[in-house]
């Protein structure tokens, strides 16, 4: 069973490894693919703020260099300056973000070209206006407005923010997915490496549960006597280990009977061992049909048995016991080979009377069972020899 035990154990491990290599695999996988979609739609959102920083820029300069054309202020041509750089830096910019891009990348170099030709007539106007004056700039701005110069940049800003926009939405889709993907695997990854656990766990529990259940087995047997199925020597003193811790009751006394079977052995010779073993487990049947349940029956040798009253109210009671076990043994016993009789001689001991333990106790019943085998001599089949012990001295 700890074979078993361990084997499941092992490959328990040897699956969460797997499940985690491969659940680790899959994730670095789905985060690689996370990141690199979350990286494309902050290139793509950096791609839309230049566009936006180029349009904001353009229309700053030409605002800028209409007002001065109102007020003559020269800080204003500074800033038409200082704008068209800022400008022309983002649309340089533009065109390395969309180097990816083949399509984009050609309308944004249109779109670049355009704004350095927009860009370089407002820095000739601007130099126009610091050299000639407010004056002389209004009639070349009034034509620019009338011409509308700037229609080509705004188109190409627009077309360009467009197909940033729709990249945009197309990547954060595929963002999405990626990440819903991601939270999907973690999720199964788990759920199945808790299913392993949890199988596991179960499956162990069972095999430590029938572990225990056959250990409990085998304890069991190693307690019984395998002919008659009664407690052997092993079992009986477990047995009267638990009499001997409860505690003494006024008027209650724990007896010992000890058996040893008379005319035994001519049944062994004249019909065999097989006969032999048969009437030992009619003899452990009437033993126990004889005795209460609270009784304990044992088999302590060949044909030797210990019976213990846990509760008799006096040395008569455990007598009467002993004299109606006997009369239970002493019936014939019917074999496949005729009918024999069997006798008894019997040992009687009280706890605290005969002995103050339970092995003096056992020594008492036994040493008496052997007087009584001693003292009288057979009387034919199915005699019976009783003997008490002595009580003990004050």
């Amino acid at each position: 069973m700890l074979r078993r035990i361990a084997r499941v154990l092992r490959l328990t491990q040897f699956l969460a490894l797997l499940l985690v290599i491969g659940m680790g695999a899959m994730l670095y996988t789905a985060m690689v693919q996370f990141e690199a979609a979350s990286r494309w739609v902050e290139h793509t959102h950096d791609a839309i703020d230049q566009i936006e920083q180029v349009r904001l820029e353009s229309m700053r300069s030409g605002i800028w260099l209409r007002n001065f054309a109102v007020d003559a202020n020269k800080d204003s041509l500074q800033r038409v300056r200082v704008s068209a750089a800022v400008a022309t830096q983002a649309a340089e910019r533009l065109v390395n973000l969309t180097v990816d891009n083949p399509a984009q990348s050609r309308r944004i170099q249109r779109l670049q070209s355009e704004l350095t030709e927009v860009m370089g007539q407002y820095l000739s106007l601007a130099t126009i206006a610091e050299r000639d004056g407010a004056a002389a700039l209004g009639p070349l701005v009034n034509a620019r407005v009338a011409r509308d110069s700037t229609q080509e940049l705004r188109r190409l800003l627009d077309e360009a923010e467009q197909v940033e926009r729709d990249l945009l939405q197309s990547r954060s889709h595929t963002q999405h997915q990626r990440f819903a993907f991601f939270k999907k695997l973690l999720t199964g990854c788990g759920l199945a490496f808790a299913a392993i656990m949890l199988w596991a766990i179960r499956y162990s529990s069972r095999l430590l549960r029938l572990g225990q259940e056959q250990v409990h087995a085998l304890q069991s047997k190693a307690l019984r006597d395998p002919l008659t199925g009664l407690l052997n020597r092993r079992g009986l003193r477990q047995q009267l280990a638990v009499v001997a811790q409860q505690p003494r009751v006024p008027d209650q006394h724990v007896a010992v009977l000890a058996f040893d079977l008379d005319d035994f052995k001519p049944v062994n010779d004249r019909h065999g061992h097989a006969a032999g073993d048969q009437v030992l487990q009619e003899v452990a049947r009437r033993l126990l049909h004889a005795c209460r349940d609270s009784d304990t029956v044992a088999r302590v040798g060949g044909d030797e048995f210990i019976v213990v009253l846990p509760v008799v109210r006096s040395r008569e009671e455990a007598e009467t016991i002993a004299w109606r076990t006997r009369q239970q043994l002493m019936r014939p016993i019917s074999l496949d080979t005729g009918v024999v009789r069997v006798g008894a001689s019997i040992g009687l001991a009280l706890l605290h009377e005969d002995g103050n333990d339970m092995d003096t106790l056992l020594q008492a019943a036994d040493a008496q069972m052997y007087e009584a085998k001693k003292d009288s001599k057979p009387d034919g089949a199915g005699s019976c020899r009783f003997r008490m012990a002595a009580p003990i001295p004050a």
